[in-house]
């Protein structure tokens, strides 16, 4: 699964290049507006987006694998979105800086066989890899709302 904007800096063009060498049996889910044609992959599902967070909960909790291919950010949300609901994350090693101490997040190289080899570590380790996600310390909504006041508020 991937949630996000569909722009360069986000990866998802350099993703879907990669997804052209990947087997049959992975399949990519995509959530954002879609502003330039998705290259035509049968692995390749458009789900849409403007999402209320109940729909998208059930999109994470329909999917296996979240991945970030973005090639920089800060503290990207949909980490936390995809920890708390149990699904682990693939990013690539350009990004490597935003695990920081949380469990769950892989990173692979940005090619389709260390992209493979993670995603099939993921899968033949699943119920571990889940159970030490809920050691995860992640911020609630008015956790993060109450630091950005906090930030915001100091001159």
């Amino acid at each position: 699964l991937y949630v996000g904007r569909l722009k360069v800096e986000k990866g998802i063009f350099s993703l879907l290049k990669i997804f052209k060498e990947i087997p049959d049996d992975i399949y990519l889910s995509i959530v954002g507006k879609k502003e330039k044609e998705i290259l035509n992959n049968k692995n390749i599902n458009y789900i849409g987006y403007g999402y209320e967070a109940p729909d998208l909960i059930k999109i994470y909790d329909k999917h296996n694998i979240f991945i970030l291919p973005s090639f920089t950010e800060a503290h990207p949300k949909v980490i936390d979105e995809s920890l708390a609901r149990k699904r682990p994350v693939i990013i690539f090693e350009e990004i490597k800086h935003i695990i920081q101490n949380r469990e769950g997040i892989f990173v692979s190289k940005r090619n389709a066989k260390s992209l493979v080899e993670t995603i099939n570590f993921i899968i033949k380790n699943y119920a571990k890899i889940q159970e030490r996600m809920k050691k995860n310390k992640l911020p609630t909504k008015q956790e993060f709302i109450s630091r950005m006041s906090n930030i915001l508020s100091s001159n």
